[in-house]
């Protein structure tokens, strides 16, 4: 049985930490710089429609297919839109997604009235929908404020699941007993 110390520790999890420290880190950078953060990922998707659309056009298959070349052309432009203008690109999407809750909000208030005097739940489905309503309008009056709000709780949600994924490994590592008998690694309780 091998003594367990701090280099131990870090030699034999090193891949099992570097998920949850990344977590971390972004969490952070979520939690400190949430319009960076939106704008940092748009410049990113941005970034990889230009790939793909450089690697579509580059292919034999393009040569032969208009489609394909014209998708490759699309991407790319739409990368250069992202990259170019992030902010601008961030809250045309999150207007978008705001009309479309709105819009299945709407319909969805029109089916629950549809079975008003059937169920006896029918003010919490109404209220769902009412909540579900503001939430769409919300997105398209306030669409950066709204999005640097999610990007928030994202980032809290990321370092609490960092923070705990560390600790998971610590914990098995204290309570393991590693065992190494030249030809597997087992871990023993």
């Amino acid at each position: 049985m091998n003594k367990k110390s701090i280099t131990d520790f870090l030699q034999k999890n090193m891949s099992a930490l570097a998920v949850p420290m990344v977590m971390i880190i972004i969490g952070l950078f979520f939690i400190m710089m949430p319009g960076s953060a939106i704008g940092f990922t748009v410049k990113i998707i941005g970034i990889i429609f230009v790939v793909i659309g450089l690697v579509m056009s580059g292919t034999l298959i393009a040569a032969y297919s208009s489609v394909t070349l014209a998708i490759s052309i699309i991407l790319i432009c739409l990368g250069i839109i992202c990259i170019a203008s992030a902010g601008t690109v961030a809250a045309f999407i999150i207007k978008l997604l705001g009309i479309i809750i709105i819009v299945n909000s709407a319909l969805r208030i029109h089916d629950v009235y549809a079975i008003k005097g059937i169920t006896d739940k029918f003010m919490l489905y109404v209220l769902n929908d009412i909540i579900t309503l503001v939430l769409g309008i919300i997105l398209i009056v306030m669409p950066m404020s709204a999005a640097k709000v999610f990007v928030v709780i994202v980032g809290v949600l990321m370092l609490i699941l960092g923070v705990s994924n560390i600790l998971a490994v610590v914990k098995i590592y204290r309570d393991g007993r590693f065992v190494d008998d030249g030809s597997d690694v087992v871990w023993e309780e």
